[in-house]
């Protein structure tokens, strides 16, 4: 079987992934200014319970197509790896049909039972989007499971794209024929659907032109026993079921975010404007916070087809490299995204959003990043290692704290929102604890968590004491020139380019990057870098 470099995958991945977040933190601020916050925050309600229902139907299938496509693979048994997709396309159409069948005939009863009136259109509009995802999760699956990450990438891209544009679109028209939020709400949903059946669309276009099936046939081995489709989708079954029961219970803060902010507000005397304004604050956090994770999902998804060919090959060796490698470029990703975000926050909200009212949450809560990255690594290696079971009880331990943490603080007036971020912390950092004792026992090696965390901190440190001192003539300029949303962009741009290259030209002195490192990735990147930074590189 051809071997497909990580690095090269993990850079396609994170180009695709921070082109999403960022037509997402784009799409945030366009979508407010065409609904209000209050609108916007009717629209963010009724995705949290989407986004968990697609969690149910899609997000636990992706993974579960990738295992049994890389396992029939290394195997040999390149047919029944293809038959495992169609076979899980078929599956999946029929579970999300019904799911979003029941979901939008509830829509209006559920907006009730969860204090969310206001959002039964925007339920109703996503129920079609949650059959799409599903059927697209299986193709996605299956290229990921042959490592064709360039396809899989320009996909997400599409989607998000498509999505941005036309969600746009139809929320303002919505909203200029009815005057209406709640329509211009449901309106806002549409591009989910569409982006998604653009992305299936341009998938079957690749999977033509690049002849999958009769590259099954070349190289599947005559000697493999073909598999039946009882046994296919048994495995398939048995991957997926926890693999959701995972997703679900990770994306089910969401929803407890949803329920209980407007039921803990509602009860301390906010009007239901102020609910929705602040659901919207609460969002917005959230969308800066998965701008940088978006390089980490990508890091974790580039490396779980190699955790899952090296469990079935029994290699240790590459099992403890591969774990190594993605804990510590992760580190890279994190820390100066951590540190850079809590420094700018009040820059990034003002230039992004109508006001900079709740950048405190992003000032303290970027710290959730670092928790947040070090359990999506430790999920994909679980995964890889079929340790299921073992992240549904340290994420469920971490969900019930977060259900008491989030009911006791939310309805305290003085701290409202902010309770949800500090739930939100607590709930990650209990199966990050967890997950490590389990992963040191299984791996029977001292993982070194904290120490390869050391170099990018002091880097990042470095790299925050000088856009501090950056900061005060830069923004004193800014003031003098007006402080529009165009100046302060450019101001906060400026000082991220100023923390960049101090990041990198420290972390390359302390040897926190490796030329290795680069290479893995693109060996052009390497001769891009100045000559003097070359002759630092080990």
């Amino acid at each position: 079987m051809e071997q497909k470099s990580v690095g090269r995958g993990f850079l396609i991945l994170s180009i695709a992934g921070i082109a999403g977040k960022l037509l997402s933190a784009i799409y945030v601020p366009l979508l407010t200014r065409v609904l209000g916050q209050t609108g916007y925050g009717i629209y963010v309600a009724g995705y949290d319970i989407f986004v968990f229902l697609i969690a149910v139907t899609s997000l636990g299938a992706q993974p579960a197509v990738t295992k049994v496509v890389t396992e029939l693979r290394a195997m040999g048994n390149h047919k029944d790896a293809l038959r495992a997709m169609k076979l899980s396309i078929k599956y999946l159409a029929i579970i999300s049909i019904i799911i979003a069948g029941v979901f939008m005939a509830l829509s209006f009863p559920i907006s009730k039972l969860i204090y969310r009136e206001r959002s039964a259109l925007t339920f109703l509009f996503l129920g079609p989007a949650i059959i799409f995802a599903a059927v697209l999760s299986a193709f996605r699956g299956y290229m990921q499971g042959v490592e064709e990450m360039e396809s899989l990438a320009i996909s997400q891209i599409i989607e998000q794209l498509i999505n941005v544009v036309l969600s746009l679109v139809f929320a303002a028209l919505l909203i200029s024929i009815t005057s209406n939020l709640e329509w211009g709400s449901a309106g806002g949903t549409i591009g989910t659907s569409l982006g998604a059946i653009i992305a299936i669309i341009y998938i079957i276009y690749i999977y033509n032109k690049k002849s999958f099936a009769e590259e099954a046939e070349r190289n599947h081995d005559p000697s493999k026993k073909r598999v039946s489709d009882k046994r296919i989708v048994k495995k398939l079954f048995m991957y997926a079921i926890p693999i959701t029961l995972v997703a679900a219970v990770q994306n089910f803060a969401g929803v407890i975010d949803s329920i209980t902010v407007a039921r803990s507000l509602t009860s301390a005397g906010f009007n239901g404007d102020m609910v929705d304004s602040l659901t919207a604050v609460l969002s917005y956090y959230k969308t800066l916070i998965y701008v940088p994770l978006a390089i980490v999902t990508a890091l974790g998804t580039s490396i779980f087809p190699k955790i899952i060919q090296a469990f079935v090959y029994k290699n240790k060796k590459e099992l403890k490299q591969q774990t190594s490698y993605a804990f510590r470029i992760m580190y890279i990703i994190v820390m100066p995204a951590t540190f850079g975000l809590a420094i700018l926050s009040k820059e990034i909200y003002s230039f992004l959003f109508p006001s900079n009212s709740g950048y405190n949450l992003l000032m303290y809560g970027s710290t959730l990043l670092i928790f947040m990255a070090i359990t999506t690594i430790q999920n994909v290696i679980l995964q890889g290692i079929n340790k299921l079971y073992l992240i549904i009880v340290s994420a469920s331990l971490g969900l019930v704290a977060k259900i008491i943490i989030n009911v006791v603080l939310v309805s305290i007036p003085s701290v409202n929102i902010m309770g949800a971020v500090i739930a939100t912390f607590v709930s990650f950092i209990i199966p990050t604890i967890i997950n490590h004792g389990k992963i040191k026992q299984f791996f029977r090696v001292n993982i070194p968590i904290v120490k390869q965390a050391i170099v990018p901190t002091i880097c990042s440190l470095l790299m925050t004491l000088v856009i501090l001192v950056a900061k005060f003539p830069i923004i004193k300029v800014t003031e003098a020139l007006g402080s529009g949303k165009a100046i302060i962009a450019i101001a906060t741009l400026v000082l991220i380019g100023v923390g960049g290259v101090v990041y990198l030209y420290t972390m390359v002195y302390f040897g926190g990057i490796r030329k290795k490192d680069l290479d893995l990735i693109s060996p052009r990147i390497f001769r891009l870098l100045p000559r003097r930074l070359r002759k630092e590189l080990i």
